[in-house]
C-alpha cells in the first residue's frame, strides 16, 4: 500500500505544479514514488522547481554537491519544499515592510 501525504493545502498546489511541469499524472505523484520510476528527467524537475518558486515567491535551495540527488522520491521533494516554505514564513515580518505605519486618530 502506498503512503499518502498529510492534509496540507500547499501539498496539493506543489503536486499540481509538478504534474503540470513534468507531464506526469497527478495521481501517480505519491510520497514513495521515485522520480526515476516516474520517468521525470532532471530538466523537467528543474522547470517544476522554478514554477514552484514563482508560485510561492520563495527560493528553494538545493544541495549543490548532490546535484538534485536529495530528491529521490516525491515525498522527499515535497518535504524539502514544505521546509523551505516554513522557514520563509518564519523569517518574514508580520507586516510587509513597504506599508506605512498607521497612526491612531487624534
Amino acid at each position: 500500500m502506498s503512503a499518502v501525504f498529510p492534509a496540507d493545502p500547499r501539498i496539493g498546489e506543489i503536486l499540481d505544479i509538478v504534474a503540470q511541469e513534468t507531464e506526469v499524472a497527478r495521481a501517480a505523484l505519491l510520497p514513495d514514488a521515485t522520480l526515476d520510476g516516474l520517468g521525470i528527467p532532471s530538466l523537467d524537475l528543474t522547470h517544476a522547481l522554478f514554477a514552484i518558486e514563482t508560485h510561492f515567491d520563495v527560493e528553494i535551495p538545493v544541495v549543490a554537491d548532490q546535484q538534485g540527488a536529495e530528491f529521490i522520491t516525491v515525498g522527499a521533494l515535497v518535504a524539502h519544499i514544505l521546509a523551505t516554505l516554513d522557514r520563509a514564513a518564519a523569517a518574514s515580518p508580520a507586516f510587509p515592510p513597504d506599508l506605512p505605519a498607521q497612526t491612531p486618530p487624534t
